[in-house]
């Protein structure tokens, strides 16, 4: 950068020139990396020319020319055109896609700032990471401070207008095929036409996304999936209304599981051919039963399968609550073995340190068992058992995902 300054702070005067190369750009976050970048451009009067902008996007590339004013009198006029061809805009575990398309950067006083384009989604790949329900601890005696902005030193003098913070949006995502979504059993191919409105602070989404394919893999049976589609009337990107289709065979009856209503507030509900109770087919999705001929321990579970179904999630469930109160980290009920001698137990599970679980099972009868696991990479673990039933053991477990 070479440039000589003048004029007033309001209205500066510039004269000179940038020239960059193999700059590098990174957001950890989407796991966004530019590379090789290279900028060429011009102050004139109150502004830099940027006459020309290449980076590498992954296996695409960003490009850009314009310019960007200094002038707080004009507002900070600002006119960019950037070009996207097949440029990866994220790479992260979870969410990785690339897009291909043209988008505007502009500001004026007379045109608000805005971000405008259309883009198409060549492939994207979104992975679905369950973090549980987790709370985070309310903290007390806190202090915050007032939002800082600027001051107005005098009583009549206008303050000094700055950068937008808050730019509108209008732009436009395409993806006639290959936005694959995977994870928590399910793996689908779906595809976009969608318009992003509203600003950066509070994007509106609009539009849908529909499936192309798809299964369900849900309580160790499959289902297929035969109609998805998710719309968006202008709220959250989180909670748009769903309509979901899978059909999938139970213990010789063929099941529809349904799921509608909204992101934040969905609705599962199953039906049948032949046609069956919602116990009924719950009965046979998750233990391949008739419920007339399932256990105690099973109908306990059945029946708080059915409550959280029935409420969104906050049905009855003893368990949950008991966990939950205990800040146990896993609490489950086994039932009997007959070839240990082992009655109806609870296991109790907890973390004592990040690579070590430890659990306790005991039952009616007065007989316990000690487990302990022991995580030696994030492969590879022992595993420990002592107990007045089944007496002692010792293994090693290998376990990779693909």
């Amino acid at each position: 950068v070479a440039a000589d300054f003048s004029g007033r702070v309001q209205r500066p005067q510039l004269t000179g020139v940038v020239r960059a190369n193999k700059l590098v750009y990174e957001n950890q976050q989407y796991g966004t990396r530019l590379t090789n970048m290279k900028v060429s451009g011009r102050f004139t009067n109150d502004r830099l020319e940027v006459e020309t902008l290449t980076a590498n996007a992954g296996d695409g590339t960003v490009s850009g020319s314009g310019f960007v004013s200094l002038s707080s009198a004009e507002g900070f006029p600002v006119q960019l055109a950037l070009d996207l061809d097949n440029a990866q805009l994220a790479t992260g575990s979870d969410l990785a896609t690339a897009a291909t398309g043209q988008l505007r950067v502009i500001n004026s006083l007379s045109q608000p700032a805005t971000i405008s384009g259309r883009l198409s989604l060549p492939e994207t790949r979104y992975q679905i990471v369950y973090e549980g329900s987790a709370k985070v601890a309310k903290l007390t005696g806190i202090r915050r401070k007032p939002p800082t902005g600027r001051q107005r030193i005098t009583g009549d003098a206008q303050p000094i207008s700055g950068v937008p913070q808050d730019w509108r949006l209008d732009i436009d995502l395409v993806a006639d095929n290959k936005i694959f979504v995977s994870g928590m059993g399910l793996n689908s191919e779906w595809a976009a036409d969608l318009h992003i409105g509203g600003t950066t602070g509070n994007p509106q989404i609009e539009g849908a996304v529909n499936l192309i394919r798809g299964d369900l893999d849900f309580a160790g049976r499959s289902f297929e999936l035969e109609e998805g589609r998710l719309r968006f009337y202008g709220g959250a990107l989180t909670n748009p209304t769903i309509l979901l289709v899978a059909t999938g065979e139970a213990d010789d009856v063929t099941v529809n599981v349904n799921v509608s209503g909204t992101g934040e507030n969905p609705d599962i509900a199953f039906s049948s051919t032949p046609s069956l109770p919602q116990d009924e087919i719950m009965s046979r999705i998750l233990f391949g039963n008739s419920i007339g001929e399932l256990s105690t321990i099973q109908a306990v579970q059945l029946a708080a399968s059915l409550n959280s179904l029935s409420s969104g999630g906050g049905g009855l469930n003893p368990l949950g609550v008991l966990q939950q109160s205990s800040g146990i980290d896993r609490l489950r009920i086994l039932d009997s073995d007959e070839e240990t001698g082992r009655g109806t137990s609870l296991a109790a599970g907890q973390y004592i340190s990040n690579d070590v679980y430890v659990e306790i099972i005991t039952d009616a009868r007065g007989h316990t068992a000690t487990q302990i696991e022991i995580s030696l990479t994030k492969a590879l673990s022992v595993l420990s058992e002592v107990g007045s039933f089944g007496g002692s053991s010792a293994n090693l477990r290998y376990r990779k995902d693909y």
